[in-house]
């Protein structure tokens, strides 16, 4: 069994914890699909294809009967190690963790289905000596075929150096390793990431669009909106499970950014 790759033929592992360690890397052969990413209706069809870089985030999965697709998630730790070196991987993330859904053409369509199918060949061919590299190279096509689809997506930002986009990675792993559950003060990663506040938050407005607060705010809230859906968890749960002192500041929080009580939340 290869832990570092798990490959299916359905969306349903996507929001699980059986996958929260793996980038989901998908490809839609026929049909349709819809599903809730980041509190965020979606839909991927036929010839689309799509990263799911969190994909804790993704619930309410709606295929139609006709739905064909091939998800390859990559685990975090073996992706590290096959993806190739690149200035646009980070800001990559941030676009993709605002819309997961890459339109492809015709062209580029027969490009990312023949590198599916190379990873599948290399992930069944389990006698190969050298299988690892194998299926690594196999990834790696397949990751700079992503990178170059989501590029010609892009919208023309500036380019960032290579120092920006190094910090801006090194805070995003840190929320992204559930950090913000503890703490959301802007001045402690700014201290952990050895940079003042301000200068993190500018990196993050010039590399994502964003300043840094809102990236803290935005992993924490969309975190806590999962669990508030979560009947089995009580508020005092949630409340204790990110840390805050106190239940009353945990409705603030969340009446602050989600404009509703955790009560009246639940009773959407």
């Amino acid at each position: 069994m290869n832990d570092n790759v798990i490959i299916e033929k359905d969306l349903f592992a996507l929001g699980t914890d059986r996958v929260a360690d793996y980038i989901a890397h998908v490809y839609c052969d026929g049909g349709a699909c819809e599903f809730v990413f980041n509190e965020k209706p979606f839909a991927i069809h036929a010839g689309d294809c799509a990263i799911f870089t969190i994909t804790k985030l993704v619930y309410d999965v709606r295929p139609s009967d006709d739905f064909l697709v091939t998800v390859v998630y990559v685990h975090n730790t073996f992706l590290a190690q096959s993806a190739p070196d690149s200035n646009y991987s980070v800001k990559g993330v941030m676009l993709l963790f605002q819309n997961p859904v890459i339109w492809l053409d015709k062209a580029h369509q027969r490009v990312c289905k023949q590198d599916f199918l190379m990873v599948e060949h290399r992930f069944n061919d389990s006698g190969h000596h050298f299988y690892n590299e194998a299926l690594s190279s196999a990834l790696r096509s397949l990751f700079l075929d992503y990178f170059d689809f989501h590029v010609r997506m892009d919208s023309g930002e500036k380019d960032f150096s290579m120092t920006q986009s190094e910090l801006a990675t090194r805070f995003i792993r840190m929320l992204e390793g559930g950090m913000y559950k503890t703490h959301r003060d802007l001045a402690y990663y700014a201290g952990k990431l050895c940079v003042s506040a301000k200068y993190l938050s500018e990196v993050m407005k010039a590399v994502s669009g964003f300043p840094a607060t809102y990236w803290i705010n935005r992993f924490t809230i969309v975190d806590i909106q999962r669990c508030l859906k979560d009947p089995s968890l009580t508020l005092t749960q949630i409340t204790d499970d990110f840390n805050f002192s106190s239940q009353a500041h945990f409705s603030h929080y969340v009446l602050k950014h989600l404009g509703k009580s955790p009560s009246q939340f639940r009773e959407k």
